[in-house]
């Protein structure tokens, strides 16, 4: 987080400038945490957001064509007119750190980018609070028998702990999977949890 903190309200605008720079290259965006919120002061902006693909086509080592999904260079370019990236890449990170200018008081943008999906349980996670997100939507997911991975909630029977990391056993081919949630509504209806609007969501 940036050392200082601004009003909610410069925040907000600022928040849209990046979600309107940003929106035209990706298929889902929303501005998440402390602005969403909308707390009286805000340290960062937090957004998450579904790039626009595009196919690309790689060739094996016997020139057979490979099928691939790339970012598109409009989304790339659209995140490097932003400022100065402090952290991940725009063509695969799944998070990127940038820096604004001056102009719009040098606060720190964090860009969260799940995969298609796992986006509103990462909307949900980033709105926060911190204490909220764990202690109230991880605890849920937990109570069910699941568990957070970078591939997404999996089953706690199907994983295994490995550094501070939960992965899937390799016995498990074809792990079970969560549902793919069409809304953040959804999402906490599936964990059992009653759907606050974000700027209740505190502990």
């Amino acid at each position: 987080n940036t050392a200082t903190k601004i009003p909610y309200k410069e925040a907000i605008n600022i928040a849209r400038l990046v979600h309107d720079i940003l929106v035209d290259s990706c298929q889902k965006i929303r501005i998440a945490g402390s602005v969403r919120r909308e707390k009286a002061e805000v340290g960062d902006i937090e957004i998450v957001c579904l790039p626009c693909s595009i196919n690309d086509y790689t060739e094996d080592l016997w020139g057979k064509k490979i099928l691939t999904t790339v970012r598109s260079t409009e989304f790339i370019h659209a995140v490097k007119l932003l400022g100065t990236i402090k952290k991940g890449d725009p063509n695969t990170g799944r998070y990127i750190k940038i820096q604004l200018p001056d102009d719009l008081l040098n606060i720190q943008v964090d860009l969260f980018i799940p995969q298609p999906h796992d986006y509103y349980r990462m909307l949900a996670i980033r709105t926060g609070s911190a204490d909220y997100s764990a202690k109230v939507i991880a605890t849920a997911w937990v109570r069910k028998g699941w568990c957070g991975t970078d591939d997404g909630l999996r089953l706690k029977s199907e994983t295994t702990q490995k550094g501070d990391k939960n992965v899937l056993l390799p016995t498990v081919k074809s792990p079970t999977l969560p549902p793919v949630w069409t809304s953040e509504q959804e999402f906490f209806e599936w964990l059992g949890v009653e759907y606050k609007e974000p700027k209740y969501r505190n502990i």
